[in-house]
């Protein structure tokens, strides 16, 4: 497989799987895009929505029930894994433990005939370039989870790959090594140049490693964009929760001004912004906890009024439940002082609020 590829096409990638009674469900359904060289994308969602089924059958290990995936313009998924030569990095790591980490990292090279003398220098190379230099005579019980990890990384790269494809590669670290990690795994990406799709369940790790952003949900993409486009402009309802907006309120359409739109119900009103084009009189309006402003004026934009009902302390900030005049329960981030039974007043910029079908 050549390395100097420009784009992994991937055309109406479709994976059905047996359900219950004999019929066929689709955990992947029809996934189409591009990846270009030197890009990384993240797959991102919740656990089932397809993420690793979608990597897996990149790398082979699943055959497609529909669709074709081409590097360039050589179809690919009729090949086997082993000869579309792609780099695999495991969430449980997959190293042999009763080999060194030169003998694990070396192990793909050895099944591919490269000659011995070319061996040794290749696995210098990529364990200089995961930080493990002094690793190599080690064996992987010997090294903490993040030099574990690293070791798996190093075996993907060492062959040279076209592609490295990474399954929730942080999941079994703890939060301070998750951190270090991903650092390295886009520092370690950036000095390949080569492309590299990661799966995660966690959306900060999508936000900062990724140039793009596929969102998915039962096997089907909902949004693809930049972390900048997921965070701040979710393409629908199911995007919008999943991305932090936590409060999500359903109210009557009282008016719509080109992209703004009024809502009420009860004695709440607000104007927000419209996402996604509504089919009824009813909409959702979704808002994140941090977007919220704390001790507004009532000549504000979506002024409101409650009472603190509850107070979660985080540290720099914390995360404070709203209680409105109507009932209406909102959760608020802030550095902002607060008490449990405090009056409290709160506005959200029109922008901010971003409107749904319900």
């Amino acid at each position: 497989m050549r390395h100097d590829f420009r784009e992994l096409k991937l055309e109406r990638v479709t994976r059905h799987f047996a359900g219950a009674g004999g019929h066929a469900f689709a955990a992947l359904d029809e996934l189409t895009m591009t990846i270009r060289r030197g890009e990384f994308v993240a797959l991102l969602g919740p656990s089932g929505c397809g993420k690793s089924t979608a990597l897996n059958c990149i790398a082979g290990l699943l055959s497609l029930s529909g669709g074709a995936i081409c590097l360039d313009e050589l179809r690919i998924d009729t090949l086997p894994p082993e000869k579309r030569g792609f780099g695999m990095v495991f969430q449980n790591y997959a190293l042999f433990p009763h080999m060194t980490v030169e003998r694990n990292v070396g192990f793909g090279l050895r099944m591919r005939g490269v000659p011995a003398a070319e061996i040794a220098p290749r696995v210098a190379r990529a364990l200089a370039l995961v930080q493990l230099g002094g690793q190599a005579a080690k064996l992987p019980g010997q090294l903490s989870g993040g030099q574990q990890q690293r070791v798996a990384i190093a075996r993907a790269i060492v062959i040279e790959p076209p592609l490295v494809l990474m399954d929730e590669p942080l999941s079994n670290l703890d939060a301070k090594l998750r951190i270090e990690t991903r650092a390295e795994i886009r520092r370690i990406h950036g000095e390949l140049g080569r492309a590299t799709i990661y799966v995660t369940h966690d959306q900060d790790e999508a936000l900062s490693l990724a140039d793009r952003i596929v969102v998915m949900r039962d096997g089907v993409v909902q949004q693809i964009g930049s972390p900048q486009q997921i965070y701040a402009q979710p393409a629908n309802l199911h995007v919008a929760r999943f991305m932090g907006y936590r409060n999500v309120l359903e109210l009557d359409v009282a008016g719509v001004t080109g992209d703004r739109v009024e809502l009420a119900g009860g004695p709440m009103r607000i104007v927000g912004t419209l996402r996604q084009a509504l089919g009824s009189r009813r909409a959702a309006v979704a808002i994140r906890p941090e977007e919220l402003v704390v001790g507004a004026p009532d000549n504000v934009a979506n002024a409101v009024r409650g009472r603190v009902t509850g107070v979660e302390y985080g540290g720099r900030d914390s995360l404070i439940e709203v209680t409105l005049d109507g009932g209406v329960r909102l959760l608020v981030r802030s550095d902002a002082r607060a008490a449990r039974g405090d009056a409290i007043a709160l506005s959200i910029p029109p922008e901010r609020a971003l409107v749904y079908p319900a």
